[in-house]
This record gives C-alpha cells, structure tokens and sequence, in this order.
C-alpha cells in the first residue's frame, strides 16, 4: 500500500492511461449523434459502441480517481468534488433547459429542473448523466479505500462479488442514477482494484502488452461478429474484453507520435469535451438537415459527416473553455490590478 500512495504523492501522468481515455472520449462523442439523422447501420453501429464504451470510460475515469487521490477530510473532498461537477453540471442543464423550452413551451421548465436535480437521465440534458454519476463515484472512493485498509483482501473478494450481483441485477429506479452506479459499479471496483495494483502491474508491462494485443484481435473479431450475427453473449464478451484491448490499441499507437498527442489533449480535456460536445453535434446536424433533406442516406456521407462533427466538437468544446479561461484570467489580472493601485 506504501507504494501505491508514493505513486499518487508523484501525480506521475501515465501515457497510456491518458490515450486509453482519449480513445474512450472519442468512442463517446461518436456514440452521441443523432440516431434519426443517420442512414439505418448507424443504428448498429450507435449499439455496438453502447455495448462496451461507457463500462470502459467508467473503468479509466475510476482508476484515475484512485491513482490520483489524496488524503485529506471526508467533508474537504466531498465539497471540492461537488464545486467542481456540479457548478458546471447545473450551468449546461439549466441552459440546456431553456434550450428546450423554446420547443416545447416554457411550462416544460419545472419538470425539467426536477430531473435535473434528480433522474438526470430523463431531462432533456441526458446526456449530462455521467457528469452526475461521476461525483457519486468520486465521493465513494475514500470509503471504498478506508474499507479495503480496515479489512485487507476480504473487502477486495466481497466487493467484487457484490459489484458482480449488481452488474446481473442492476437496480432498475433512474433516481439518483442507481440503475447506471448499480449497472456500472463493477466497472468501478474494476478500475480502483487496477490502481490499488498498478506497482505490480508496472512490472509486468510486457505480459501486459502481449494480453492487451490479443485481446485487440479478439475485440475485432467480435466486432465484425456484432456485424453479422449478433448475440447479447457477444456484446457481454465486447463490455470485459474492451479494457485490455483499448490498452493493446494504445501501445500501438503510442508509436504514432501525431495520434498519441491528439488522444492526450483529449484526454486533458475530457471534462470540457464531455460538457459541450453535445452542442456542437446538434448545431452540426441542424445544418447537415437543412443540405440533405433531414436524413442523410449515403454510407460514405455518413463516414464523412461523423469524422467531421466529431472533430468539430472535440476542438470547440476545448476552444469554448480555453477562452472562458482565458478571459478569466484577464479578469483576475484586471481585479489584482486595481487592488494594488488602491
């Protein structure tokens, strides 16, 4: 345990940890567009992406929070966690709100707070979910960390066989996102279990390597399965087999310094993308409507199209923020300024 705290106190960036959520972070964005919009394969290809994309993100979003965590007072970290989520979190719900009001009539507007607050799945900001889950995954990784210290290994085996019930019988109620924490909480325990171990994982790279580029091979071929006999085993066997290929991906590309800086500037700025992307896919989409008669058919169209907004909506969402940044520090300067002129 020593030295996985030594690790956290060097808050060493990891390489491939940053590509593997870059590469997650895309599988998302593409995952997001609008489902009616789309020739009928992007229906396949939308639930070939949803079988495994948000276990995976929850798998490297859970094992930074716990490489990354410091001790400090319960209270401290529960209220900076929740400043940081849930200030931006209830700014682009709210906006998203009153988006929506224009359509469907502002008496819409209470409701939607409601679910905003509560069953965020079901506000017209749904796709803000994570944002919220993710402040609930976050909160219970100090006491996730106390347990394990308290009872060694036992809490490590109870755990992983209560996070797999779960995983089988989710809860189904959308309040307070227990039907995704319960769904996706093995994913969780997944993720802080490989930081917990990540020294002794650092030492067996090359086992790590050669598992991570089998289970690549593995991953294609049940992909090109998804594609021409699909079965729910398929798709359970897409979710576990994922992580280690995603990891097999990115050794590969590690190699490519052009794809290895792109995936980390996604990845340092997932939070940003994550918020915003959203935006721009629909602003994309409204204009593609309006050139293709609503819908667009060709195959071709729809690689290009996707290539396109995606791009477009990874790079404005990290300019919206470098700018709201920017003229915050103008601000600051301005304010620090005028304090020392008086």
């Amino acid at each position: 345990m020593a030295s996985f705290n030594q690790n956290i106190q060097r808050k060493r960036r990891l390489l491939t940890i940053d590509m593997m959520q870059g590469i997650a972070m895309l599988w998302v964005v593409v995952g997001h567009h609008l489902l009616e919009f789309m020739p009928q394969i992007y229906g396949s290809i939308h639930y070939y992406i949803y079988s495994f994309h948000m276990p995976f993100f929850i798998f490297i979003s859970s094992f930074l929070i716990a490489y990354s965590y410091k001790s400090q007072k319960y209270r401290t970290y529960v209220y900076r966690k929740f400043h940081k989520f849930f200030i931006p979190y209830v700014f682009i719900g709210v906006l998203v709100t009153l988006l929506a009001a224009i359509q469907k009539g502002w008496n819409s507007i209470p409701m939607n707070f409601f679910d905003l607050l509560l069953s965020p799945k079901q506000s017209d900001a749904t796709f803000l979910w994570y944002i919220y889950l993710l402040f609930f995954l976050y909160a219970l990784y100090p006491l996730c960390l106390k347990l394990r210290m308290k009872f060694k290994g036992y809490f490590e085996f109870l755990i992983l066989l209560v996070s797999g019930y779960l995983y089988l019988n989710p809860v189904s109620t959308p309040i307070f996102c227990l039907d995704y924490l319960t769904g996706y909480f093995l994913f969780f325990i997944l993720g802080i279990i490989t930081a917990w171990y990540f020294p002794f994982l650092e030492k067996r790279l090359y086992q790590l390597k050669v598992l991570g580029l089998f289970s690549l091979i593995v991953f294609i071929a049940l992909t090109v399965l998804t594609f021409v006999n699909s079965s729910r085993g398929i798709y359970i066997g897409l979710c576990f087999v994922a992580i280690p290929a995603m990891y097999g991906l990115s050794v590969i590309l590690r190699k490519i310094r052009y794809a290895t800086n792109i995936l980390v500037s996604i990845s340092k700025n997932c939070f940003h993308i994550y918020l915003l992307h959203m935006f721009f896919i629909q602003g994309i989409a409204m204009i593609f409507m309006k050139l293709y008669a609503h819908k667009i058919e060709s195959l071709g169209l729809m690689f290009v199209y996707l290539i396109f907004s995606t791009s477009i909506s990874i790079v404005g969402s990290v300019v919206v923020f470098k700018g709201y940044d920017k003229v915050k520090l103008n601000i600051k300067r301005k304010k620090n300024k005028y304090d020392t002129t008086n």
